[in-house]
């Protein structure tokens, strides 16, 4: 039977003080020197336990189970076990004991006991001495899971605890002068449901629809939870609110494609909601805009809420590896042409307008000539690689907040033995830490001639990649110009082939980046283009890891 090593007990709470993240707690640990070999197996025990996420929201065991990444060893459950009693700080407690109920280890009672008592213990020492720029929002997460898990499984004393001090806090934060609207709209959805107080719920939401008018998304959160928690005779009423914030909102957007975004949900919205004057009031603003399309392609931000999505993404992700797969979006909506996008009807609002073009005086939406060629639609395409690389940029900053991977640990997550052995992935690797190092110019040059490389030894055995002298004409190995269109034929999709040629190659109407960065055409490359090349490194990595689909089988 193990026993608790005092080194490595002393190390984990030394490098949980202060720590705002679990994952920054296990880099500290990792770092750590406990000593024997037995301590140095529970450390590393105990940084696995610290990189995974608990189950939020599951339904059963068995679909948290399937939550992870692989079954811990008993062992290491044995380990998390060991300490899950053994730790002094709250937070650690609850984390360990949600992950033993996960994985289906020992009592299930004692574990969501233990849980949830150590998140509602972590939730008060947070409150009672708050840590600059986490007290409240951490409180907030811990009481959500401890709500969360005693609803789950039934368990009324729990659950009344969770529910008072979740109140308790959400008069804190209402009363309070900091900017904690996500934080309490998190609270107020767990606290929603068949035995939750709708009149107090209620209050709640209205009371925090007019603290926190001030973000478009956070009010629109609280007047949808008391759309739900309200009588019916509000209704009329709630939805007004809703639509008057989308308009108020454009009014004060500070870039063309926000006003017409929030200006097309407002329409939208009014249509839904039956409120057909506020409906004529979006539409007449809209046709008072005289913006080129030009102009809302270049400016504004992404929404917070496709933001915050991209980065879900991430935290659902068990390790590091699949992290980086999950990177890799579906290429296929951005390289559709306008009128395949407006046959599948993929695309909404003011996107699926016959012709991108506004008429100030009107304005008039009027479709191209029959004989028109496609510059609109490969722009378009453009413009949407642009879109990815963003999202993509968002994924890896957050993957290098919750992983802070070294250099072994990203050859580790790379490597594959024929695509891309060590040499190569540490090569990749040093790419991705100059990119998280803000040396964008740097991890350009070094990942994209591993982009081809990779590209080279997916296609060998599928199309013919080198070329036989005949006569006076020299063989040769095809370059990656030839080597992208050859995907399709290999069974990869076109749309990939296609955007790869936008991305790299193409020095007419695409980025050309392979051949302006490494030629010395172009200064610094912008982030999300460098993301873009590191997410292509990516997207065939994980056909050789078996991570998508493989290649149909070609004739």
């Amino acid at each position: 039977m193990p026993q608790i090593e005092p080194s490595v007990l002393t190390a984990l709470m030394k490098a949980a003080k202060d720590a705002p993240f679990h994952t920054s707690t296990a880099f500290a640990l990792r770092a750590a020197d406990v000593g024997s070999r037995a301590a140095a197996e529970q450390r590393d025990a105990l940084v696995a336990a610290l990189r995974l996420r608990p189950s939020e929201g599951t339904k059963s065991r068995k679909e948290a189970q399937a939550g992870l990444p692989s079954q811990p060893a008993p062992a290491q459950l044995e380990i998390w076990n060991l300490y899950a009693d053994g730790v002094s700080d709250p937070l650690l407690r609850g984390h360990l004991h949600h992950l033993l109920l996960d994985a289906g280890h020992g009592r299930t009672y004692d574990h969501i006991c233990g849980a949830a008592t150590g998140y509602l213990d972590a939730a008060q020492l947070l409150l009672a001495t708050p840590r600059e720029g986490h007290g409240l929002s951490r409180a907030a997460r811990c009481l959500t899971r401890a709500r969360e898990l005693a609803r789950r499984f039934n368990q009324p004393l729990l659950r009344d605890r969770a529910t008072t001090d979740a109140l308790a806090l959400a008069e804190r934060i209402l009363d309070g002068d900091e900017d904690e609207g996500r934080a309490l709209l998190g609270l107020l959805e767990e606290l929603r449901g068949p035995r939750g107080d709708a009149a107090v719920l209620a209050d709640l939401a209205e009371r925090a629809a007019e603290r926190f008018a001030h973000d478009v998304d956070d009010r629109l959160g609280f007047l949808e939870l008391l759309r739900e928690s309200a009588p019916p005779s509000r209704r009329t009423e709630i939805d007004t609110a809703v639509v008057h914030t989308l308009l108020d909102a454009a009014d004060v957007a500070d870039a063309g494609h926000r006003r017409l975004y929030y200006l097309t949900e407002a329409a939208t919205e009014a249509q839904k909601r039956g409120l057909s004057e506020l409906r004529v009031r979006a539409v007449m603003a809209l046709q008072q805009t005289t913006l080129e399309w030009t102009v809302i392609r270049s400016e504004g931000t992404l929404p917070r809420a496709l933001v915050a999505g991209q980065r879900a993404l991430v935290d659902a992700a068990p390790d590091l590896q699949t992290a980086l797969w999950r990177t890799v979006e579906d290429i296929h909506p951005a390289m559709r042409t306008q009128a395949q996008a407006e046959a599948d009807g993929a695309l909404e609002g003011l996107l699926r307008l016959p012709r991108s073009r506004i008429n100030p005086a009107g304005p008039v939406f009027v479709r191209p000539p029959v004989d028109a060629d496609d510059d609109h639609a490969v722009q378009m395409q453009v413009d949407g690689l642009g879109v990815f690389g963003r999202l993509t940029a968002v994924q890896l900053d957050r993957i290098h907040e919750r992983f802070r991977p070294d250099e072994f640990e990203m050859i580790g997550a790379l490597a594959h033995e024929t695509v891309l052995p060590e040499p190569r992935a540490r090569i990749l690797a040093r790419a991705f830490l100059y990119y998280w190092l803000g040396e964008f110019e740097a991890a350009a040059c070094v990942a994209l001639p591993q982009v081809e490389q990779i590209l080279r030894e997916l296609l060998r055995t599928r199309v013919s990649i080198v070329s036989v002298a005949k006569g006076q004409t020299p063989g040769g190995v095809a370059m990656l110009g030839g080597l992208l269109q050859s995907m399709p034929e290999a069974g990869y999709p076109a749309d990939w082939s296609r955007a790869l040629e936008l991305l790299l190659v193409d020095s007419d109407r695409g980025m050309n980046l392979r051949n302006d960065i490494l030629h010395g055409l172009t200064g610094t490359p912008p982030r999300h283009h460098v993301a873009l090349i590191l997410q292509a490194a990516l997207y065939l990595l994980s056909h050789a890891h078996g991570q998508r689909a493989a290649p149909r089988t070609t004739a």
